[in-house]
């Protein structure tokens, strides 16, 4: 049902089968199955799942799409959510579908949607219907098809200071010897490399829960099934400077596209302008130029290598839906105060 729909559908990675069947089988016991149709037709689908959250003395429902609510689970973390919908009428689909689940399934309670891009489920999507942002950042992305359009190298796109921390450290990492990318093709090399990075993203990270995912078993049980299921479009590679790591990078190919997932940086490496970041994107990105992808997208979290090479850039969100009341409105006033006052002061 789901890859059918999918077929037919404009759907990034995270609403692939190949992340939300993997996410599932991990997970998920007990969830809502949301289809939209137009007529016998599938047009719509989407997968709440029902978590209870202390409140007061008491527990209280708040719904998940596509996210279980458990934060070692959702560490994971999906990124572009929204429901998978036909292609071409993702608008009114997306209307009716938020409406009915908050009208039939919610209720009174919270739905919790993201993270979404900020225009996905705007203020007004629902008239009468109360949306609180809990969390927000930047998303980035390099338009591949913007250069070749315009017949710019990716050295000419960036700026001179960039350009030139890059070479620099290049050229310290090739004194050490051949500056080079691997990428990993099978379920085995791609979990090897994982458990390469391990030490390096704890490091930069830290061991404690909600830090490094490596540290994180369901994290790791998720992308081990993701190895096994889907290493066709996992692209895990390694960057080396002749026998030094200088960076293990973990993106998916997908439709084109290229998202960057995580990186493990090593920062021991001995040279005195160690870039590593900069550099194993700046080769993954000619890499990707090379092979005819259409978009380089660093997804959420404003850093500034993110910066250095987009030439996009969006909003990314989480939000609470619900239906408005006097107690959500003196809440909201009382948070909104909290953050003046906070402003205020610093």
């Amino acid at each position: 049902m789901w890859q059918a729909l999918e077929q037919r559908a404009s759907a990034n990675f995270f609403l692939s089968w190949r992340w939300i069947g993997c996410w599932l089988d991990c997970f998920v016991g007990n969830f809502y199955l949301i289809e939209a149709r137009q007529g016998n037709q599938i047009v719509g689908l989407g997968i709440i799942v029902e978590a209870r959250h202390k409140a007061g003395l008491g527990l209280k429902k708040r719904y998940y799409l596509h996210r279980t609510g458990e934060t070692r689970f959702d560490q994971i973390w999906i990124e572009y959510n929204d429901f998978l919908m036909l292609e071409g009428q993702e608008s009114q689909i997306r209307q009716r579908m938020l409406s009915t689940v908050m009208r039939k399934l919610v209720k009174k309670e919270v739905l919790v949607i993201g993270a979404c891009e900020s225009d996905t489920f705007p203020a007004t999507v629902i008239p009468n219907l109360a949306r609180q942002c809990i969390w927000e950042t930047k998303t980035y992305t390099l338009d591949l098809e913007r250069l070749k359009a315009r017949h710019r190298r990716l050295d000419q796109a960036i700026s001179r200071s960039a350009r030139y921390q890059i070479r620099r450290s290049m050229r310290q990492y090739a004194a050490l010897g051949k500056l080079a990318v691997s990428t990993a093709t099978t379920p085995e090399a791609i979990k090897a490399l994982l458990e390469e990075a391990h030490p390096l993203h704890v490091k930069r990270w830290g061991s404690q829960p909600g830090q490094s995912g490596f540290v994180n078993p369901y994290f790791m049980r998720f992308h081990h099934l993701m190895c096994v299921r889907n290493h066709d479009v996992l692209a895990v590679s390694k960057i080396t400077a002749g026998e030094h790591t200088v960076a293990i990078m973990y993106n998916f190919h997908w439709h084109g596209q290229v998202y960057f997932y995580l990186s493990a940086l090593n920062y021991d490496v001995p040279i005195t302008h160690a870039k590593p970041g900069l550099v194993a994107h700046y080769l993954l990105i000619n890499q990707a130029l090379a092979d005819g992808a259409s978009r380089y997208d660093f997804m959420g979290g404003a850093t500034r290598y993110k910066r250095t090479f987009a030439n996009m850039e969006s909003g990314l969100a989480v939000y609470a839906f619900q239906q408005p009341s006097l107690a959500l409105h003196v809440e909201n006033t009382i948070r909104d105060f909290k953050h003046r006052l906070q402003v205020s002061e610093e």
